[in-house]
């Protein structure tokens, strides 16, 4: 996927400008080299590597600002939906 390689492309670039080498940001992130460098040639590793990775890279906020939040839950949604007008008298 292209988007995975971008990814990667994207953490090998910070970490190089952060002056870090693969072994001591995978240190830092307590991960393998090899998830490291999974990441960083755009092959899939887990969602909890990632996070462990961009928390060590100053990056902690990065997946939750991935989605925007919800402004209303699904559940109140839910609840309004019965109350909704169907017709106008």
């Amino acid at each position: 996927m292209k988007e995975l390689l971008d990814i990667g492309q994207r953490v090998r670039q910070q970490r190089i400008q952060q002056g870090l080498k693969q072994r001591e940001l995978a240190e830092k992130a307590a991960v393998g080299v090899n998830v490291l460098l999974a990441l960083e040639n755009g092959r899939p590793i887990t969602t909890e590597s990632l996070a462990r990775i961009l928390s060590a890279m100053d990056y902690k906020d990065a997946l939750a600002n991935l989605l925007p939040a919800s402004a209303v839950s699904p559940i109140d949604l839910q609840k309004l939906a019965g109350k909704q007008r169907q017709r106008v008298r």
